[in-house]
């Protein structure tokens, strides 16, 4: 039987059995010279005492020694190595148990999750009753609030039962720091810490969290197999107004993360529940690949769908979902009473005969306190100078709540008083105002525009030539932080510049559109100019800028126009229901979505209406289901030794070898105690010195 000692370093103690010895031989007694007449004394003492004295002095110092090198020993806590199976010293072990949606997929022999299911059920079985499990998924999100910690073998069995396969990445990073949290506080003389996972490279941890971990590690291995994966990691429209009536462009990314090229894929897209389109899709091995659908919808409000692909070993990542909003009827509220005003108006509602999809109110700036702006969604500013400092402080509070303000330029602006309280609304400064006395001798026109811009895509302008209009005078300006220029003048004067304010986005144009300055409002240019930029800011498209996923901390700007009293009502994929309450945040509204662990479309209503609509997808980096060996595998988190757990060997034979059987130290502790009561007893025989 070999032994292992759990704190060696206390065995450099054991050099204190010697103090004994040495004490010995310093007190050995010298010879004393005594004069005496006669050998009377001599015939007293006998030889075979001398003898005995001698022995049981010796017996004494190594009964002395063995008392203090079996104290020692005790604290060294020696304990059996290699025992067997069923004579282990209690365990604390750690399972982190993989989850995520990688899992979810069909292998040879299965589903790969269920597979790795019974596996963890099979580790389970190498475990008593005394001893301390825990299962952690890699796959954990912020609503999960159950306990962390060790248990019994039977609470770590249920956990694994009510495990289900996650939507979302695995959280190694996270996962190894609270199973080390969790080996470092036990006493137990074994700790282990088992990985079931499909190694996916992309879920390698930023550090190599187990390089100090005092606990042996095991990777156990299940069957895992190449897969002909292929995915849509996302859809995309582009940024293009959404009109109802309008064909738009649907664009999904297909990428095949397979070893060869693909040629039976078909893509179909799903509108309001139903397949209006499909076609077939061919890939490169390791390649990307676009898929282009065009489709209209009727009518405004809330849209949604998703598009799929034809089944294959993943299902996760077959099918991506979307949702869009077009406004059913937007308001428009125009603020100013100068002549660009009313030809704003003009252009913007040219006959109350038309049918259109928009409405526009005209206020002067001194009669805006009795107007709700909550009830438009654009405002257009066209004298932003001649406002008051509540009405302007108004205005900005209404953009940072997702709505959208469009500022024009009247040539006769005070160009400080814009610097000081619009310069960071708009992102733009003024440096020197427009020239009021003109000649027509010269002139500025449009050079260039962003014309893959939702303002300008639709004026086709890559194959036809930017109409020549002309300004006989500019201000002198320059953009600030995040602002982007759509459209220069010659001499690269900003023309039009977009900014984000909020939640909300603002454009200004710099160009004096006083007929006085320019003929931009007699051009033919002028009237599908301004519609443009209205029906672009009155766009939702919110929905395509940015990407949810599963597990994802999801915050909504709510804009209703009304006041809010009581919960809101979400509603999952799988139907269930929740009421959230909205915050404030920075004087917006928002909604803090929970759960959203499934991906989907989410519905948010307030009184029975819709108000929001969101979808939420599978990450992408779940889709390459490449993994690395097991050796890259231990090496990136830190595991200087570890201990492969095949299929097809006796795991619990494996594991038990590498246990520590029973702990010795209280062996050797009472050792020490009869041994100190053999050397009292030993001790009350000897003479002493004196005596002698």
């Amino acid at each position: 039987m070999l032994l292992n000692f759990l704190n060696p370093t206390i065995l450099i103690a054991g050099l204190a059995a010697l103090i004994p010895l040495i004490i010995h031989l310093f007190s050995r007694r010298r010879v004393r010279v005594v004069e005496f007449s006669s050998l009377k004394h001599l015939q007293t003492m006998k030889k075979q005492q001398v003898r005995r004295l001698k022995i049981r002095q010796i017996l004494l110092l190594l009964l002395r020694m063995l008392i203090l090198l079996a104290v020692v020993l005790a604290f060294a806590r020696p304990a059996t190595e290699g025992g067997s199976l069923g004579s282990h010293a209690s365990v604390s072990a750690v399972i982190l148990f993989d989850n995520s949606a990688s899992m979810n997929r069909e292998v040879r022999d299965g589903n790969l999750f269920e597979l790795t299911r019974k596996r963890a059920d099979q580790l389970l079985d190498t475990f008593g009753d005394k001893d301390d499990v825990a299962l952690i998924p890699l796959f954990q999100t912020d609503d999960n609030d159950a306990p962390l910690g060790l248990g019994s073998r039977a609470i770590a069995r249920e956990q694994l039962e009510c495990l289900d396969p996650g939507y979302g990445p695995a959280n190694l990073q996270l996962a190894l720091e609270q199973a080390v949290d969790l080996l470092d506080k036990t006493d137990n003389l074994n700790r282990e810490l088992y990985i079931l996972t499909d190694f996916q490279r992309y879920s390698l941890p930023d550090t190599t969290m187990l390089s100090g971990c005092r606990a042996h590690i095991y990777l156990v291995d299940i069957p895992l197999e190449e897969s002909d994966n292929c995915g849509i990691v996302d859809v995309d429209m582009g940024g293009q107004l959404l009109l109802p009536g309008h064909n738009f462009d649907l664009t999904a990314t297909v990428k095949n993360y397979s070893l060869r090229d693909r040629t039976d894929i078909i893509a179909s897209l799903f509108l309001d529940g139903h397949r209006v389109a499909q076609t077939d899709v061919k890939t490169v091995a390791g390649e990307e690949t676009e898929v282009r659908f065009s489709r209209a919808v009727s009518q405004g409000g809330f849209h949604s769908g998703y598009v799929e692909l034809s089944d294959d070993e993943f299902d996760g990542d077959n099918r991506y979902y979307f949702s869009f909003h077009i406004p059913r009827q937007f308001n428009v509220l125009l603020i100013g009473q100068d002549d660009v005003a009313r030809l704003v108006a003009l252009a913007l509602a040219p006959s109350p005969s038309l049918n259109q999809y928009w409405s526009v109110k005209t206020v002067e700036p001194n009669g805006l306190a009795g107007t709700n702006l909550a009830d438009y969604d654009v405002v257009i500013l066209s004298e932003p100078t001649e406002l008051s400092t509540t009405h302007i402080e108004r205005i900005k509070s209404y953009v940072r709540r997702g709505r959208s303000l469009l500022i024009t330029y009247n040539g006769i602006s005070d160009t400080g008083f814009f610097n000081e309280y619009w310069s960071k609304t708009t992102g733009l400064v003024y440096d020197k105002p427009a020239r009021k006395e003109i000649t027509r001798a010269g002139y500025y026109t449009f050079e260039s525009v962003e014309i893959d811009h939702p303002v300008f895509s639709i004026f086709e302008f890559e194959t036809n030539q930017i109409p020549e209009v002309k300004f006989f005078t500019l201000p002198r300006t320059h953009i600030i932080d995040d602002a982007v220029i759509l459209a220069s003048f010659s001499g690269n004067h900003p023309a039009l510049v977009e900014n984000a304010y909020g939640s909300g986005r603002v454009l200004t144009f710099t160009g004096p559109l006083s007929p006085r300055y320019s003929d931009l409002t007699g051009h033919a240019l002028f009237v599908p100019l301004v519609s443009r930029m209205t029906e672009y800011l009155a766009s939702d498209l919110s929905s395509f800028d940015r990407g949810f996923f599963a597990g994802d901390n999801i915050t909504r700007s709510i804009s209703l126009g009304i006041a809010v009293s009581g919960s809101l009502e979400m509603i999952t994929p799988d139907s269930l229901l929740y009421y959230l309450a909205p915050e404030e945040d920075q004087g917006n509204l928002v909604l803090r979505a929970r759960p959203t662990i499934k991906p989907g479309i989410y519905h948010v209503r307030y009184l029975g209406r819709e108000i929001d609509r969101f979808a939420i997808n599978i990450n992408p980096r779940e889709c390459d289901l490449a993994s690395v060996d097991t050796e890259s595998y231990a090496k990136a988190i830190g595991a200087q030794e570890y201990h492969p757990l095949e299929e097809d060997v006796n795991m619990a034979a494996a594991i038990a070898e590498f246990r520590f059987g029973k702990e010795l130290w209280p062996l050797f502790l009472w050792l020490a105690v009869v041994l100190l009561i053999a050397e009292m007893l030993l001790a009350r025989g000897i003479p002493s010195e004196d005596e002698a």
